[in-house]
């Protein structure tokens, strides 16, 4: 009988699983802030999400970017802790197999995980565009955009089709853009908001986030319980619109949602600009495959020719794209 792998991505933001066989779970984790809790909230998470339901997984398939969080001193002591962390929660569960996947396209075990850090570090990227290229699409340039982040990879005869393997050498080839559809602050899009024909100054603070204006935009859903804003508070449009009116030294009483709405149009047109600007400096391909929850930060051309990898995936395991390829990835290398 063939093992079940439960595939596992560790961010610096969230945390999401996926088994080969498509279920799938996702939740927010400030690694930056409780780095100690990563193994006590994947065994619970482990716990209640497949166990519970009769899902007992015989090995873990684990990539991650939680290593770049700021309260590791480096990406080493970054990986480490994480390795760490991972194979103690797998302990949990009797789960003697630990595979953490690297941009060499391997699995590696946590002691050569541990002493080739920069193979294991920020591999998510790499492993969902080795799945895609496998099993979705041979030749595509791969746009994932998430809450942090937007990946541009280029695939070529099912392979990745890129010479960068560090983040920093992705920066520099465009392949790596540091906005997404949640956490980029408003202040490193644009340097000027128009408000009632006036261009003002935004105030280098972190008041509020390209979240803020998707939610008054209505490209993402209110939430009352989630309070993962800027400023603490629930988002609601109208909350959001306050946090929107605060970059110009505003507030609720001055601008309501529907100046707001202009001022986050304003938000998204640069944060389309700036990854545009990425995607025109990759060659053409025949197709686009579309990933990540982020999809409104993305110009398509006309004409070109689009795959969405949450119609081919369903929208809960495309959620978690990254944890299912590192699965995938593994269940096929086990047969």
């Amino acid at each position: 009988m063939q093992k079940l792998v439960l595939g596992m991505d560790i961010g610096g933001a969230n945390l999401k699983y996926a088994t080969s066989h498509g279920k799938a779970a996702s939740r927010e984790f400030a690694m930056w802030m409780i780095p100690e809790q990563l193994s006590e909230s994947l065994v619970e998470d482990i716990q209640t999400h497949f166990v519970d339901f009769g899902i007992r997984p015989d090995e873990l398939a684990v990539t991650m970017t939680g290593e770049l969080a700021d309260c590791f001193l480096d990406r080493k002591i970054g990986v480490e802790h994480i390795v760490q962390q991972t194979c103690e929660a797998a302990d949990n569960f009797a789960i003697n197999n630990v595979n953490f996947y690297g941009v060499d396209g391997s699995f590696h075990q946590a002691k050569t995980a541990c002493e080739n850090p920069d193979l294991i570090a920020a591999a998510n990227w790499h492993a969902l565009a080795n799945f895609v290229g496998r099993e979705i699409s041979p030749d595509a340039l791969l746009i994932d955009i998430g809450s942090t982040t937007t990946d541009i990879i280029p695939i070529r005869e099912q392979n990745v089709s890129t010479p960068a393997l560090t983040d920093y050498d992705r920066l520099c080839e465009a392949s790596l853009v540091y906005i997404g559809c949640r956490r980029t602050p408003v202040c490193a899009l644009l340097n000027n908001l128009e408000y009632r024909g006036i261009s003002t100054p935004v105030m280098n603070e972190l008041f509020a986030t390209i979240d803020d204006a998707m939610l008054v935009l209505g490209h993402s859903d209110e939430d009352v319980d989630d309070c993962s804003s800027a400023d603490g508070k629930p988002r609601t449009r109208l909350l959001a619109a306050n946090r929107l009116a605060r970059m110009i030294g505003l507030d609720r009483r001055t601008i309501n949602v529907d100046e707001a709405e202009n001022l986050a149009q304003q938000i998204m047109t640069a944060a389309i600009h700036t990854i545009g600007n990425a995607l025109n400096q990759h060659d053409k391909h025949k197709v686009w495959v579309l990933s990540g929850h982020g999809q409104a930060l993305i110009s398509i051309p006309d004409g070109q020719t689009t795959l969405h990898l949450a119609d081919h995936l369903g929208p809960e395991v495309a959620r978690s794209a990254p944890a299912y390829a590192v699965a995938r990835l593994k269940s096929t290398e086990n047969q």
